[in-house]
């Protein structure tokens, strides 16, 4: 009688156990995932594999609108001075009378008319200083020394692409002792520059320019 009882307490222990409900610790039982998380699926080193839109390299660079590829103020031609020397066709070079024995006003015809105030000097015979500027670049110049007795011209300075230059000449009133040959494109122009004793004006030839400032066109 005492182990029927036994064993039927027994029996009732396991039916009430198996009636229990399961508590949510036991690790048997998977999970079921979270719907907040993020649906990106991590990669094998745990980062996420979803883009990052602020990366470095996710942007493409903008060209600046203001800026224009090859331009440059430097690279616009600079003009000459010369360019302002009102020539006309048949001018070929122009000439200005600076004085007797010392160069006077130069600084005026620098200021307008030159590039440079290195201006070359020749030497012929203490007299009055001219200023020549030819007209174009690429001028030949030959310049002469002319014999007071025998009236024979020697050649005694070249230069292949004339620049502006000071020339002293004259020493004497009545005899023009150098001659200036200018030859551009095969025309050839020659001239001898003197200040006339008739009425203290600067003969200078048919092909040239006289560009004497007003008050010292008289001067000697």
């Amino acid at each position: 009688m005492k182990k029927s009882l036994v064993f039927a307490s027994l029996l009732t222990c396991l039916l009430l156990a198996g009636c229990a409900p399961k508590t949510p610790g036991s690790g048997s039982t998977a999970s079921a995932p979270d719907p907040g998380s993020s649906s990106s699926t991590p990669d094998a080193s745990g980062s996420s594999s979803a883009p990052d839109s602020t990366a470095s390299g996710s942007t493409s660079d903008t060209a600046d609108p203001g800026s224009t590829p090859g331009t440059s103020s430097s690279s616009q031609a600079q003009t000459s001075k010369r360019d302002q020397i009102p020539f006309t066709d048949d001018q070929s070079y122009a000439v200005a009378h600076l004085g007797y024995l010392e160069i006077e006003d130069l600084d005026y015809y620098v200021q307008r008319y030159l590039d440079s105030d290195d201006i070359p000097i020749h030497y012929l015979s203490s007299g009055d200083y001219y200023l020549i500027i030819p007209r174009y670049e690429g001028m030949e110049l030959s310049l002469y020394a002319n014999d007071f007795n025998t009236s024979q011209s020697t050649l005694i300075y070249q230069e292949s692409d004339c620049q502006p230059f000071i020339l002293q000449c004259n020493v004497s009133d009545i005899f023009a002792d150098a001659t200036i040959e200018l030859t551009y494109q095969g025309e050839k122009v020659s001239f001898s520059p003197f200040i006339s004793l008739k009425d203290g004006s600067l003969d200078i030839g048919e092909h040239g320019l006289d560009l004497t400032k007003p008050s010292d066109a008289t001067s000697n």
